[in-house]
């Protein structure tokens, strides 16, 4: 039967309700609590003849459509329905909200990073940096020194502020943070990694075969990255007239030893040789592993004293001395490095130490500190115990108390349904238990047991932790007024980890994780307040966030355990414990800390099944993601090839141009070390020739951009009569797909070889008489190769010059061999070319 509508007036309001004539007045009641929030059983609906009742059929009532009934009543509480009114902030559903507004989300999943080519060990250091607070709010304030408010710093506004500065780490760091916080997608850090390379040369080294960018150490990048906030970020320190302008990597990051330094040669003690104390600096702490390293803390305390050989005064000969270091300041955040990868004297190559080193999810560094901050953080830290111990005796007995209370009140019921009903036997043994306790010999009277509320569980919760709270409070203000940015109890909590998996220190995959951002909520078991997702950890694997259980934290210990998928090289940083639950936290807010690592990673490789379950989908979905990633890796490779080369001269042509000289300047090794050597000269090819003249010679014209020949240098040693060329080869130049062909290898040799003999020529020019190629390797395109020519000096006369050539690629392999013979004609008359071309 249809609904008919009607219109119910309550408080001076009209409601619309559809009323059903297949149901009752309850279900008319209920509907009318929910727009009016009067209790069913306090609601008085008059309708013709008196009151509705619960079981009154609505069909009795011969409603019709627009009909009006009064209802009368209020919400328990004395409270009238102007309570349950329009909330104060409007409700906006996810469907609603813009991509920034979802990402900023408690419990969002956040934004990845994507990898521009073995970049992971970057994401996954900028991934662990992120996780401080303090960090992500200093940046937003941050704006470089010196730069007007209305010029391209503005565009920070858009994530694009790093345009105005490529060597200005700081600000690009902070756009790409901006950029992660109103996404969930992945992002690919350009304008970091660029400014980060442009900084850092090191970190656009090329790879070994001259594809693409190598594998670099996430050690490094965190601690090159660190070193520039550390310069670049100044925060303020204090307060009132006692502000100061402080570092802030020195504040929250740095922490500082005191060490002794001692003469372990005893002729040196017998004379009294003074021992040297020195305050140092530092911001990580390195878990040195060694045969017998098993736990961090091992580690951590063998880095703390190191031999050292050096010349004794008193003995006035070298001498073995022992550095002794303790921790004198503890930062806010606490980084350690383990340290996994050395360099092997017999290999020349740099090894990993697969040694399984555990690491708790809590450290504990007061053994590692000065005497006298032991007496400062020992008080702290057994407090912090102790008001923990006592919390979770309390959840634990309130528990208790309300199973007990739950049982009884289950046994009533019973009892209740029965009837009361009980068998004699049982009748008899409760008399008997009355009198026992009745005729107690003691005369006590027999206690009943209660059972408190919720609320009064709270109050003694509250009431039994107060006086602790207000004592442990004291002693960190007396601390923290000092200096804000320390640990005041010694305790640290695991907040993330950067891994390394793979057995070689120049290849692998670097992934990081980072502890999940836990939310207040209520447990309806135990009627206490605990945090949610306590256990959960996101995974960043580049662009792929996964969110996982801190049990796969326990796994990244390295060794050689089947189910250590990341042993590798862990830097693991701390944050000081956060030492209260529930609603201690809430009341000691300056007491935080937790600890964070970061393990390390090379070349990027496939990612890992977390679950570890054995399904028949598991290698399906492997396959497919495989031959997925393979395809689109393919027709991207393909694309990119079949794409038309840019146009030179044109804009696009110019950039490519561009980039292949800041490579050229800053990324080939080779390049630096013919620039060190005073007897080459460098110089442009066609140098001496102009503008006008060039597009008409082969290699300046027709074959120039960045698709052709897109940069030639010479490096001319006049001494020994030899000539090392670096050219790029351009896509335009293949024969077959990604190699050169055979004939623009040989024009690009006739030159330089040709380069070689007219300079030898007084008569400066000359032509080709002979030209032999043995092509040895494949040369392929978009890449630098170079040219070693030489002069053979003593079968050269001024009328013919003997002449050879080799190309190798970066790395040094040979790829063509050449030689060649050039006169100059008696009969030709031919235009002089130069010293420079």
């Amino acid at each position: 039967m249809a609904t008919i509508p009607i219109i119910v007036k309550h408080a001076g309001k009209r409601h619309e309700v559809d009323l059903d004539p297949t149901s009752n007045g309850e279900t008319l009641k209920y509907q009318l609590f929910s727009l009016t929030g009067v209790e069913p059983d306090r609601q008085k609906v008059l309708v013709k003849g008196g009151q509705l009742k619960d079981d009154t059929p609505l069909s009795s009532l011969n409603a019709k459509s627009g009909q009006t009934f009064m209802m009368m009543g209020t919400p328990s509480g004395g409270q009238g329905a102007a309570d349950l009114g329009r909330p104060k902030e409007a409700i906006k559903f996810l469907e609603d909200m813009t991509e920034a507004e979802v990402a900023r989300q408690d419990g969002a999943t956040p934004a990845g990073l994507q990898n521009l080519g073995n970049t992971c060990y970057l994401n996954s250091t900028l991934q662990t940096l992120r996780s401080v607070p303090e960090l992500q709010e200093e940046l937003q304030r941050y704006r470089p020194s010196g730069r007007s408010e209305h010029g391209l710093s503005n565009l920070s506004s858009f994530g694009l502020g790093g345009l105005d500065s490529s060597h200005d780490l700081a600000s690009s760091l902070r756009d790409l943070f901006k950029q992660m916080s109103e996404t969930q997608e992945g992002i690919p850090p350009l304008m970091f990694l660029n400014a980060l390379r442009t900084v850092f040369p090191q970190f656009a080294q090329r790879d070994r075969n001259g594809h693409g960018y190598a594998q670099q150490d996430a050690e490094e990048a965190w601690s090159q990255i660190v070193n520039q906030l550390r310069a670049k970020l100044t925060i303020k320190d204090g307060e009132g007239e006692s502000t100061t302008q402080t570092s802030f990597v020195d504040k929250y990051l740095a922490g500082q030893f005191e060490s002794v330094t001692e003469c372990d040669d005893p002729a040196v003690k017998e004379v009294g040789e003074q021992s040297n104390r020195a305050s140092d600096v530092f911001y990580k702490l390195d878990c040195h592993i060694g045969k017998e390293t098993n736990h961090l803390q091992d580690g951590i305390m063998a880095g703390l004293e190191e031999q050292i050989e050096k010349q004794s005064p008193t003995l006035e000969r070298n001498a073995l001395y022992t550095k002794r270091s303790r921790i004198a300041r503890l930062p806010k955040y606490l980084t350690v490095h383990f340290v996994r990868f050395f360099w092997k004297r017999e290999t020349q190559k740099k090894a990993k130490i697969m040694r399984k080193v555990s690491f708790p999810f809590e450290l504990d560094v007061v053994e590692f500190c000065t005497e006298e901050l032991q007496k400062q953080l020992v008080p702290i830290r057994d407090k912090v115990r102790e008001i923990r111990k006592d919390e979770l005796d309390v959840e634990r007995s309130q528990k208790r108390q309300k199973i007990a209370h739950q049982r009884g009140e289950e046994q009533k019921k019973e009892e209740t349904e029965t009837g009361g009903k009980r068998e004699p036997m049982q009748k008899k043994k409760e008399a008997e238990e009355s009198k026992s306790k009745a005729n107690d010999k003691d005369g006590d009277t027999a206690m009943q047991e209660t059972f408190k509320t919720d609320a009064e569980y709270e109050a003694e919760k509250t009431e039994a932790i107060r006086a602790a709270k207000k004592e442990l409070y004291d002693l960190i203000q007396q601390r923290s007024s000092a200096d804000s940015g320390t640990n005041q109890s010694g305790l640290y909590e695991l907040r993330g980890v950067i891994t390394h998996q793979g057995a070689s220190a120049d290849s692998g995959h670097y992934t990081a994780y980072v502890k999940k951002k836990s939310r207040p909520s209520n447990d309806s078991q135990t009627g206490t307040k605990r945090r949610d997702d306590e256990e959960k950890w996101w995974w960043f694997n580049d662009d792929k966030v996964t969110e996982v259980e801190a049990d796969k934290i326990e796994t990244l210990s390295g060794g050689a355990l089947p189910l250590q998928h990341f042993d590798g090289n862990v830097t693991t940083m701390l944050h000081a414990r956060r030492f209260f639950q529930s609603t201690l936290r809430t009341s000691v807010t300056r007491t935080p800390g937790f600890w964070r690592p970061s393990l390390l990673r090379k070349a990027s490789t496939a990612s890992q099944n977390i679950s570890g379950q054995r399904s028949p989908w598991t290698r399906r979905l492997i396959y497919a993601g495989i031959f997925g990633v393979l395809g689109i890796g393919a027709g991207q490779w393909m694309d990119k090839k079949i794409a038309v080369p840019p146009v030179p001269g044109s804009l696009e042509d110019q950039a490519e141009l561009q980039e292949i000289q800041r490579v050229f300047d800053i990324a080939l090794p080779i390049v630096q070390k013919l620039r060190r050597n005073p007897d080459y000269v460098e110089m442009d090819v066609y140098e001496n020739f102009t503008e006008e003249k060039k597009p008409h010679r082969l290699t300046s014209g027709p074959l120039a951009g960045s698709r052709g020949l897109g940069l030639q240098k010479v490096f001319w040693n006049d001494k020994e009569k030899k000539a090392v060329s670096m050219v790029f080869l351009g896509p335009g130049l293949e024969g077959w797909p990604t190699m050169v062909h055979g004939g623009a290898l040989g024009t690009v040799i006739d030159e330089n070889l040709g380069r070689a003999a007219i300079r030898h020529f007084p008569a400066r020019t000359g032509v080709t008489a002979n030209l032999t190629i043995n092509y040895r390797a494949p040369v392929y395109s978009d890449n630098f190769y170079t040219l070693h020519t030489d002069l053979d000096q003593e079968r050269s006369s001024d009328r013919k010059a003997y002449t050879s050539c080799e190309v190798r690629d970066l790395a040094g392999r040979l790829c063509v061999e050449a030689t060649g013979l050039f006169v100059v004609p008696k009969k030709l008359h031919l235009e002089k070319v130069g010293d420079k071309f």
